[in-house]
């Protein structure tokens, strides 16, 4: 092998690490599956998700990737509490430390507080999450997704529409 091709195949290995490492641990192009978070995001939306300073950089309203192992799947759903917060839904008004959350134009009340018909508080490390089509959304409402731990959180989306914003 000459000096030339031996070049052009380790900077082709470079770039393929660089891009490796870029997917892993810094963004990555995700695709938005199912209708759970309509209308700001539809199921094929391609999104960029943040994937470094997790979960350091989490706050209300952002909009998070979770591996979830017993759903055996990925879901994108809205943080809307955080650790040490108590969460209560109540008349289909979502209440984060008895404050009542106010619902975007456009959005449905919701029909079933499922597990937060209660009060409940968020220990460290746990995050409270809605899909934004909330009567068509299985989230932390359910206890088949129930209360989400920082370990599980891919990625937070840093692209597309935010209305709660």
């Amino acid at each position: 092998m000459n000096h030339r091709t031996r070049s052009y195949l380790l900077f082709v290995l470079l770039i393929g690490c660089i891009c490796y490492l870029v997917s892993h641990f810094v963004v990555q192009l995700y695709f938005i599956n199912g209708s759970s978070m309509e209308p700001t995001y539809t199921s094929g939306q391609p999104v960029l998700l943040q994937k470094f300073g997790l979960p350091d950089c989490l706050d209300y309203n952002d909009v998070v990737v979770i591996r979830h192992e017993t759903l055996g799947r990925d879901i994108v759903k809205r943080i809307v509490a955080l650790p040490g917060d108590t969460v209560q839904i109540t008349e289909g008004i979502l209440y984060v430390n008895g404050v009542p959350q106010p619902t975007p134009h456009g959005f449905s009340l919701m029909e079933d507080a499922g597990n937060a018909a209660a009060p409940l508080t968020l220990a460290p490390g746990e995050y409270f999450v809605l899909g934004d089509n909330r009567n068509h959304s299985i989230d932390s409402r359910f206890a088949e997704v129930g209360i989400i731990p920082a370990a599980s959180i891919a990625g937070k989306v840093i692209t597309g529409r935010t209305p709660f914003r």
